[in-house]
């Protein structure tokens, strides 16, 4: 089953997400979708904190909480539009 091995910030707004198959992921936070209000937050900081994983989601502290199949589902969509 594929999990997050790990995940990190990049340039402040990127987040860097390795998968248990070795694939990274470079994943830019402006883009999430705007239908969920707990996403605000993270697209109004200029500096995201850094997030934990517990391998099959991305979680901030007291914040929002965003899943390996949203972020897979989100590249599909990204790549169909290009």
């Amino acid at each position: 089953m594929l999990q997050i091995t790990r995940v990190d910030i990049v340039d402040g707004q990127t987040l860097d997400i390795e998968l248990s198959n070795g694939h990274l992921i470079l994943f830019d936070t402006r883009h999430l979708p705007r239908i969920n209000q707990g996403y605000d937050s993270l697209r109004d900081l200029e500096v995201l904190p850094r997030p934990d994983t517990n391998g099959e989601s991305i979680f901030w502290k007291d914040g929002p909480r965003i899943t390996l199949e949203e972020v897979l589902q989100w590249l599909s969509i990204q790549t169909i539009k290009e």
